[in-house]
């Protein structure tokens, strides 16, 4: 049989009595306290109401059997409050009778957490009181209790409204987060450069743009260097990354890009980049702007070349494998992914992802290349350029004059600059003309249009002859840097996928076993 009690006020010392009017009988009773803030002030008000509960069940003459208490934690969700989980899995145990809570709002911001947990203890017997109020949930009416959780809700909800106003405001003036790896922080508006974290930040844009390695083989470096993040945790891709796409390390600093969508949930949603606020932030650079600039035009090519979009959106670069990305299917586009195959010595071969997975369904090229075979076949190609090194220049040089015109003709220079003082006299007379009022305005334009027509054409052409003289006096120097990647290449007794991507572009395979190499920097050379 249910216990109906019915409480009552009473002044004594300042406190609050309850009084089981039916039998005075010794409760045991579970107490329930939360702050909602881990602020060292809140902490304190968290021990005085374990101090107040405490002192409530000694003066009740009722037996304290738990007191839960959830420390930083909010109160407009259940789902992360531990203590409270607790408590309700202990009340399906029996370990109680009742559960004090000071106020409603400590008990929940949400009505509809607030309500099920109510009708929950109610089930099991257990009555829920709530002091200040002087309320309990065996004796008041639900519509009564709806009211209060409902205005305890409401109170969240302007606390969210007025802090996230705050928040705007604050981030307008360049608020900065608590932690920002590369920095320490000195107040709400002012970063510190941390020399220590500073070197692991230019040692990530070295690795991906200089020695070219994705995000997570560069996680796996700065690990191996026993480098952790500001969380004195491992690094993974997702770090790494951050990192590379932060502007506040070549001194712009980027806030206001995320904001909390429902009070209740928690949850956050992307802000459009027109509200973000920019703050020039020169004395945090890290890194310089160009260097920056470098990362994202990186980021955004390999993103654009290894994404194939629906159903495969999501590729990315790697260099985790000797050939990792490094071969496409003509067909779908995809790369080939790495398969091992194992009955007396295991196989390592490579085929096209797209097939691997949908089979004929979504691509039919069923080409597979034995990892071995091709490395040895490239071997045998690049010991072939280095042995006939004169052929393998005169057709790179070749290449070059076929695309550049104007290099077949080295005196065209003169006469592109002769025709345009040419085109200057004849358009610096028709202007004297004018002057001396020989023709109308209207005569000077439908004179003059033409020749200024053919200027701009030669101004361009003189500009594409000028680049063309840059790029083959920049050839030499180029094929000599080649043929030295090449010859370290061929050095190697471990050869990586970084070492491979230093010469070739990509490999390319269509389903009839044509293999196609695509060196780095140059038209397409058919190897097998």
């Amino acid at each position: 049989m249910n216990l109906y009690l019915f409480s009552f006020w009473c002044y004594n010392l300042g406190g609050y009595e309850l009084v089981d009017e039916r039998s005075n009988r010794r409760l045991k009773i579970a107490a329930y306290c939360r702050v909602s803030t881990d602020k060292d002030e809140q902490l304190d008000s968290l021990e005085h109401q374990k101090q107040f509960f405490s002192e409530y069940a000694e003066k009740n003459g009722h037996e304290l059997v738990c007191l839960y208490a959830d420390e930083g934690i909010t109160g407009t969700s259940l789902k992360k409050r531990g203590e409270f989980l607790r408590l309700m899995k202990d009340a399906k145990l029996g370990l109680f009778e009742a559960v004090v809570v000071k106020d409603i709002s400590r008990f929940a911001r949400n009505t509809v957490d607030f309500l099920q947990s109510i009708r929950e203890l109610k089930s099991l017997g257990i009555n829920t009181m709530f002091i200040t109020a002087n309320m309990e949930s065996l004796g008041e009416s639900e519509f009564v209790l709806t009211i209060f959780g409902a205005m305890a809700q409401e109170e969240s909800a302007n606390l969210s409204k007025r802090v996230k106003f705050g928040k705007k405001i604050n981030a307008q003036k360049g608020r900065v987060p608590q932690r920002i790896f590369g920095y320490d922080r000195i107040d709400n508006f002012t970063l510190a450069i941390n020399y220590r974290e500073a070197q692991a930040v230019r040692e990530i844009y070295r690795l991906y743009l200089d020695e070219g390695l994705g995000c997570r083989t560069i996680s796996l470096e700065l690990n191996r260097k026993h480098w952790t993040t500001k969380f004195d945790c491992d690094w993974n891709p997702r770090a790494v990354r951050r990192v590379l796409t932060n502007p506040i390390y070549c001194g712009h600093y980027v806030n206001h890009k995320y904001e909390i969508e429902d009070y209740l949930t928690g949850r956050q949603v992307h802000i459009p980049e027109e509200d973000h606020f920019h703050h020039d932030r020169p004395d945090w650079a890290i890194i310089a702007p160009e260097i920056f600039e470098r990362a994202q035009t990186q980021l955004n090519s390999r993103r654009a070349q290894y994404d194939c979009g629906e159903p495969f959106k999501g590729a990315r670069y790697s260099t985790k494998h000797l050939f990792s990305t490094l071969i496409r299917c003509e067909h779908c586009g995809r790369s080939f992914c790495q398969k091992h195959y194992t009955y007396v010595n295991t196989r390592v071969y490579w085929k096209c992802t797209t097939n691997d997975q949908f089979t004929a369904e979504k691509c039919d090229n069923t080409v597979k290349l034995e990892e071995a075979d091709l490395l040895t076949e490239f071997q045998a190609y690049f010991a072939s350029l280095i042995s006939d090194k004169d052929a393998f220049v005169a057709g790179v040089l070749a290449d070059i004059e076929k695309h550049r015109p104007y290099e077949q003709a080295p005196y065209d220079k003169a006469k592109i600059e002769q025709r345009q003082k040419e085109l200057l006299m004849k358009k610096g007379k028709y202007q004297e003309m004018y002057a001396n009022d020989v023709m109308t305005m209207t005569e000077l334009k439908a004179k003059t249009a033409s020749i200024i027509e053919e200027l701009q054409s030669l101004d361009y052409d003189l500009k594409c002859y000028e680049r063309s003289l840059e790029v083959r006096q920049d050839a030499d120097h180029f094929i000599e840097q080649y043929m030295q990647e090449i010859e370290r290449f061929l050095r190697l007794e471990n050869v990586t996928n970084v070492d491979l991507r230093k010469i070739i572009d990509h490999i390319s395979v269509n389903k009839d076993g044509n293999v196609r190499v695509i060196l780095r920097n140059l038209d397409d050379i058919d190897v097998v």
